[in-house]
């Protein structure tokens, strides 16, 4: 073996060499322990129990439903429990005896090591803060405070520094597997302790409603300010269709559409038929006028042929002619009978003459009859399709108004409900969190915990000493056994001594 080289003899071996070393470290360990811990003030410990409960109590709205669930509700709640604005609202609702008594325990809960620490960080903070020219870049700062003074700038902080000193002493902790977290505060008076943590969680609660109530109350400023110029838009927007309706004298414009659009299907019925009344008349025009070209006898034309007057003239015209010609074989021609005769065959044919007249005539008649009354019936038609069409443009227009009022009254209805909700929520007094326990005098301190203390420091002396001497045994070189003589003067060992 050689000399560098650690066994567990070896290990027992500088041990007991340096026995007094480690015995040294050990009490020096114990004696920093117990200074310390006495120079540790006593702190009081009390607890406040809070409640989160899942399911707002808010009837208004479903407020925070999506983080209430959330597995960072619960962190988040924490962060604002332990914020300097809450704090600040403890500071607000604290009277002055009471910021003195919280002032006095804060003072006495600073120990001679947290003076120490800041008197060192103050100094080093002074060192990076001087230049070379010897003037501190914190008058600098002073310089710019008061420029901004006379530009009119706040000066004052937003926190007091008590606000922000108070926070050392709480302690937020949650409890696992559970909606409920402990709002703990130390302090060296028992009776400080349990007001802050009580006062902590009431102000809390009261900052966690405000987050709420706040935000709704600029809410509903903002909509009764919209709802201002909605209701404007819509009285114009009625205001519009009004008008409108006025101005066309319309009342029911679908129940004038449908009258009007009913009268248009009639008068189109009845162009269709005084056009067949014209395409038939103008037929029978033309088969009289073929007639007359053609130099037929109007006798054949079927009008006047199938013509009762006319067949009744024509029978009397046969009667007479026979009655005639039966008479002339057997009197004279002058014979008055033949004269009566001949005088009233002439009056049958000239009476039927007359009806043929009156039939080609009335033929002709008819055509430009039906002629005048298609032309009279399509005028008729066009201007009443001039009426549905004016009609149907002003229906569209009422229709267009009247979609706008519709929604300048559903955004109106819209903002209402929502600056009645906005108004309502920014008024309630309810929240999810309650407290579960409040907290009581402590009886005992909390801190310093001597026993743990001094265990620590035995235990980091007595960690410390052994690394010293096995330090000391490794990097020194002595002679700790026979093995190490052997090895050290390359010899063999003949005896020892004892």
């Amino acid at each position: 073996m050689t000399s560098n080289e650690i066994n567990i003899e070896k290990v027992f071996l500088i041990l007991r060499m340096h026995a007094r070393l480690i015995a040294a470290t050990l009490a020096l360990g114990v004696f920093i322990a117990a200074a310390v811990t006495y120079q540790m003030p006593k702190m009081y410990r009390a607890a406040t129990l809070l409640n989160f409960e899942f399911n707002s109590h808010n009837p208004l709205e479903n407020r925070e439903s999506g983080l209430l669930f959330a597995d960072s509700y619960i962190t988040t709640q924490i962060g604002i429990l332990s914020s300097v604005n809450v704090a600040q609202h403890v500071v607000d609702s604290l009277s002055d005896y009471e910021k003195q008594r919280l002032r006095a325990a804060l003072i006495a809960g600073v120990s001679t090591i947290d003076k120490l620490n800041s008197a060192i960080k103050r100094f080093i903070k002074s060192l990076f803060m001087t230049d070379n020219s010897g003037r501190k870049n914190a008058g600098d700062g002073g310089r710019i405070g008061e420029e901004g003074n006379r530009e009119g700038l706040p000066t004052r902080a937003q926190y007091d520094a008590l606000a922000k000193w108070l926070r050392i002493g709480l302690k937020i902790t949650p409890m696992p597997n559970s909606r409920i977290v402990e709002v703990s505060y130390y302090s060296t008076d028992p009776k400080i302790a349990a007001f802050m943590a009580d006062i902590v969680a009431k102000a809390y609660i009261a900052t966690n409603l405000k987050m709420v109530t706040d935000p709704a109350y600029g809410k509903k400023v903002w909509f009764d300010e919209q709802l201002k110029s909605l209701r404007t838009s819509l009285e114009e927007a009625q205001a519009k269709l009004t008008a409108y309706q006025q101005q066309k004298g319309i009342v029911s414009s679908d129940e004038r559409i449908d009258l009007e659009t009913s009268r248009l299907r009639n008068l189109a019925d009845q162009l269709v038929q005084a056009q067949d009344a014209t395409r038939n008349a103008e037929t029978m025009q033309q088969k009289l006028n073929d007639v007359l070209i053609s130099g037929a006898s109007l006798v054949t034309f079927e009008p006047v042929f199938n013509n009762a007057v006319v067949q009744n003239v024509k029978a009397v015209i046969r009667e007479l002619e026979g009655q005639l010609v039966e008479s002339s074989s057997s009197l004279g021609r002058n014979h008055p009978k033949i004269i009566e005769l001949r005088s009233e065959l002439s009056g049958a044919r000239s009476r039927l003459n007359k009806e043929i007249q009156s039939i080609t005539d009335g033929i002709e008649n008819g055509t430009d009859l039906a002629k005048q009354r298609e032309k009279s019936i399509e005028q008729a038609k066009e201007k009443q399709k001039e009426l549905v069409l004016k009609l149907k443009a002003g229906h569209d227009r009422i229709a267009i108004l009247q979609r706008e009022v519709e929604s300048a009254r559903e955004t109106y209805n819209a903002a209402l409900t929502q600056l009645n909700t906005t108004s309502m929520l920014s008024m309630v007094n309810q929240t999810n969190i309650s407290i579960v326990d409040y907290a009581n005098i402590p009886s005992n301190p909390a801190t310093p915990k001597v026993i743990k203390n001094l265990a620590i420091g035995v235990f980091g002396a007595l960690i410390l000493g052994v690394g010293i001497a096995l330090f000391r045994g490794v990097c020194i070189r002595k002679i700790h056994s026979e093995e190490d003589l052997i090895s050290w003067i390359g010899v063999p060992l003949l005896g020892h001594l004892k």
